[in-house]
């Protein structure tokens, strides 16, 4: 039976989420913003890879979809996907346009074995997506697709990966952790401490030491960015929506002004432990921190391959509710609703239900607007100033 602490939390949490949903910043206009996490980053190189691991008992969770479809976007993916794009004006005769938030590298397996799990070695997504079958042009996609303004990258991290964590993990002998590890996988469950973890949340640290890492990270992630895409990041997001102030005070040193996120920030294990923060934190649209950054807080999620309940009717009501609410529509698409790798009808079915979330929100609001996170955050930052 649940605690009666339990019925008063969850009913502390459906308040807020109410109440943080109607602060900030209004507009009478009608903004749609598509943001799209995990591009570039590895998560399930093969079906096989995931029967293997599976087969040995190791923690991945194929229900929620991104264990079993999540993996690089292919050039039948991308080009898929602008079809879909382009097939719709909005009121201004732009078509629809997905942020596109980039991670900037990958583990370099190979290399991290032969040091004895001791050191940390990565490789470019580019060169990741030149070395994988049926991606080897894809980049030059993404060029395409920012020239046709249908995607816009930004910045979501050097790597999808805790890797201090990690490292910490291997160097144990974890044995989860070192099959995935032969598989080229990181995104498994595991024990640490006694509690169930992953490595996913690239941000969350356990000591101290560990900020020291991302510094250097996201400074050379963004360096990475710029000399990629030949422009500087001014948003990110968070892998799995956590960080905490000192993450907001490194990304605002390299000239990040908008903050992606959910409407509930995580914080660190260390800054929750010590006490320095709340473990979670609700944002609103248009909120700005003491450093001046913006935060652009999704509000509506188009997420079929996590749940088939939240697709196009789901996504269309909450942005209904958004539009109601005064607020621009800041829509959640994760990488793996669009990839058809592993299983060419998610792609396909997602695809569909995308066409039709696109078609009625134009049939509702003919007045759209369709742009990306940083157009957004621009608005906002001229606004709240």
């Amino acid at each position: 039976m649940k605690s009666v602490t339990h019925y008063f939390d969850a009913a502390k949490y459906r308040f807020n989420t109410h109440l943080y949903k109607r602060k900030g910043w209004r507009t009478k206009r009608h903004i749609v913003v598509f943001e799209s996490d995990d591009w570039g980053s590895v998560r399930m190189p093969s079906t096989y890879a995931l029967n293997r691991l599976l087969s040995k008992g190791i923690k991945l969770f194929p229900e929620l979809g991104y264990d079993r479809y999540d993996t690089l976007a292919t050039s039948d993916d991308l080009e898929c996907l602008f079809e879909v794009l382009e097939s719709v004006k909005d009121d201004k005769g732009n078509p629809a346009i997905i942020t596109l938030n980039c991670v900037m590298a990958n583990p370099d397996f190979k290399r991290i074995k032969e040091s004895g799990y001791k050191e940390y070695y990565y490789e470019p997504f580019i060169t990741t997506l030149q070395n994988t079958k049926g991606c080897e042009s894809s980049f030059k996609l993404w060029c395409e697709g920012r020239e046709r303004r249908l995607l816009q990258p930004q910045f979501h991290g050097r790597e999808h990966l805790n890797v201090p964590l990690w490292l910490r993990l291997l160097q144990q002998g974890n044995q989860s952790v070192l099959d995935s590890f032969e598989e080229g996988v990181f995104s498994m469950t595991t024990k640490y401490d006694n509690k169930d973890i992953h490595c996913l949340s690239a941000f969350n640290a356990y000591s101290e030491a560990d900020y020291l890492f991302y510094e250097n990270s996201i400074r050379e992630g963004l360096s990475m960015f710029n000399d990629v895409f030949g422009f500087e990041s001014r948003s990110m997001i968070a892998p799995c929506y956590l960080w905490d102030v000192k993450i907001e005070r490194i990304a605002n040193k390299c000239g990040i002004r908008y903050l992606q996120g959910g409407l509930s920030q995580v914080h660190s294990h260390y800054a929750c432990f010590n006490k320095r923060a709340k473990c979670n934190q609700f944002r609103y649209v248009g909120e700005k921190n003491a450093l001046g950054q913006i935060y652009l807080t999704r509000n509506c999620s188009f997420e079929p391959s996590a749940n088939r309940n939240q697709g196009a009717d789901y996504c269309l009501s909450q942005i209904k509710n958004a539009f109601e609410l005064k607020k621009p529509a800041i829509v959640s698409v994760h990488r793996q609703n669009f990839i058809g790798a592993l299983d060419v009808s998610n792609r396909d079915n997602n695809l569909k239900e995308f066409s039709q979330l696109l078609n009625g929100i134009l049939q509702y609001y003919p007045d759209v607007e369709f742009m990306s996170s940083d157009e957004l955050g621009r608005i906002l930052l001229n606004k709240i100033s």
